[in-house]
């Protein structure tokens, strides 16, 4: 009897600790997927809340600013000028108020977004050899170096598989590659893309410590005209400006923006207003970033059924920003 009362007992503890065993992953399990449910809702909103970003961003670039500066802290800006019909090239303009754009609250979380000016770089799709040569000149890169990007960017995009001196195509180097892919034959359909062309480095592209890269200087939309208040120093360079001329222009645009390209600039590809932006949005759930979206978008004049005039945003690009 006391025998198959020890069997019994010991019966329950194993059966006690297989009920724990159970519970255990029952629960673990319920947490997880708990877990996985609050971060995919989480995820959701804060995507909503970057897209939200996005739309207030619209209403200051179709606001009506048509002069677009950089402030002290480097932020864009936009300014009315006086419409007085003179065509004088004098400085007299209005900063249009901004909307918030930091950590804004909405509903369950806050968005943030940063616009600049995709007008204030070199378009790589367009811009000749000599520009191209120009701007990597700007950025500190050796002869060699800049030769290879440079010619094999042009093979990049024309329509034959002859490579430059220097250059690269599908069959001698891209398909050699661990990972081998063809060259495109055509325009960059993103800047990003430079990545892929022989000769560009993480480095060069993203730019080192305070060493910035080819990322803030190159763009492959827009038109072939560079904003004068908001271009970089590197990006006047490309367009065969003196570092004179560079000095001036930087430091003239920092006490009050140009509303007009002086007569001495004419014809070198200047402007001071822009059409196209890049809109830099993020969603953030409980103070942390949840989702980071890139738009580049363009202003356009539409004509209404009633004959007035105005502005559309057309969205050119709309990816997940990179880590």
């Amino acid at each position: 009897m006391r025998s198959e009362r020890g069997f019994a007992l010991l019966s329950v503890m194993l059966v006690l600790a297989l009920l724990a065993v159970v519970v255990t992953e029952f629960s673990m399990s319920a947490r997880l997927e708990s877990s996985m449910i609050r971060s995919y809702r989480d995820g959701v909103l804060a995507t909503h809340l970057a897209e939200g970003a996005v739309q207030q961003a619209l209403r200051e670039i179709l606001g009506p600013g048509t002069v677009v500066a950089l402030d002290d802290d480097g932020s864009l800006s936009f300014y009315r000028t006086p419409d007085t019909g003179t065509g004088s090239t004098v400085n007299v303009s209005t900063k249009v108020a901004r909307l918030p754009r930091e950590r804004v609250p909405l509903g369950a979380g806050e968005f943030s977004y940063r616009i600049s000016d995709e007008e204030a770089r070199v378009n790589v799709n367009t811009a000749s050899p000599d520009r191209i040569e120009r701007l990597l000149t700007a950025t500190g890169l050796d002869k060699q170096t800049r030769d290879i990007i440079n010619d094999s960017l042009q093979d990049w995009k024309d329509p034959d598989d002859l490579h430059r001196i220097n250059g690269a195509e599908s069959e001698d180097y891209y398909l050699k590659q661990p990972v081998p892919y063809r060259a495109r034959n055509g325009a960059l359909q993103d800047a990003a893309e430079l990545l892929q062309i022989r000769g560009v480095t993480r480095e060069i592209y993203r730019g080192v410590q305070d060493h910035g890269g080819l990322a803030d200087l190159v763009t492959v939309v827009g038109r072939d005209t560079v904003n004068m208040n908001t271009a970089p120093a590197p990006v006047l360079t490309a367009l065969g400006l003196s570092d004179a001329e560079v000095t001036e222009i930087t430091s003239t645009r920092a006490r009050t923006p140009y509303t007009a390209v002086p007569p001495r600039f004419a014809g070198k590809g200047l402007g001071v207003g822009s059409a196209t932006f890049r809109i830099e949005a993020e969603g953030r759930i409980g103070g942390e970033p949840r989702a980071q979206i890139v738009v580049i978008v363009q202003r356009q004049a539409q004509l209404s059924s009633a004959g007035a005039t105005g502005v559309k945003a057309t969205v050119l690009s709309w990816r997940p920003s990179e880590p």
